[in-house]
């Protein structure tokens, strides 16, 4: 019995005999960092206008019935394209007759644009007035969404450039991309042509310019270029 206490006695003294080490907090790293605002822009390319017709055509009480006879009236005013209706409104003529008023849009190619308003006025008829409201060469969301694309590239590009100068300029240090955070996208305002039925026949420099459609896309940045403070 006094044999097995020994080796237990010892084991005892050996944990005691070692000081307690406490454990120091391990401070967090620093970094050093270099902040800049960097910016891009880039012009939308459209591949085709947004055109939006009116037609004024004699009702008889069925919006179904008129539906279908607004979609027909404007079928032959281009090639291979879905109109889509997005106002039907009834209205009354100072006879007292019924009568409604569709507006239409669809996105037409340049090559589908010369002549527009005449093949508007083929389309109508007694009972059936068609004609052109607008034409603007509004980008899609696509057109839009593929510009950003690129412009974002254009910021990866200048970054890398500012990040090889800057280690360039502190050879001693290797600092890298800490953070970037994109803004909003601003546009700039181009002219665009808002042309009624007489102006689409017109020559385009008898057109009235409006602000409106917005060609050109600018991008900012903000920068954040980063290295782990030497001791």
């Amino acid at each position: 019995m006094r044999r097995s206490l020994v080796p237990f006695a010892l084991a005892t003294l050996l944990v005691t005999a070692i000081p307690a080490v406490s454990a120091q907090p391990v401070p967090p790293p620093v970094s050093d960092t270099v902040s800049l605002n960097l910016s891009a822009e880039e012009w939308v390319k459209t591949e085709t206008a947004l055109v939006t017709l009116v037609v004024d055509i004699a009702g008889n009480g069925n919006s179904g019935t008129v539906r279908n006879d607004v979609l027909k009236a404007v079928a032959g005013v281009a090639d291979r394209i879905e109109w889509r209706i997005t106002a039907l409104n009834p209205q009354s003529d100072s006879a007292g007759l019924e009568r409604w008023q569709a507006l239409l849009q669809a996105r037409l190619p340049e090559s589908q644009l010369a002549s527009l308003g005449d093949r508007a006025k083929k389309a109508s008829k007694p009972g059936q007035q068609v004609r052109v409201d607008s034409i603007a060469f509004d980008p899609t969301l696509a057109e839009m969404e593929a510009t950003r694309g690129a412009l974002r590239d254009k910021i990866y590009t200048q970054v890398n450039a500012e990040l090889k100068r800057l280690n360039a300029a502190f050879p001693d240090r290797t600092y890298r991309v800490g953070k970037i955070e994109f803004g909003d996208v601003g546009s700039v305002a181009v002219q665009a042509y808002r042309k009624s039925e007489m102006m689409v026949a017109a020559a385009p420099q008898m057109a009235d310019a409006m602000p409106g459609v917005q060609d050109k896309l600018v991008m900012n940045a903000r920068i954040t270029l980063a290295v782990f403070a030497a001791p």
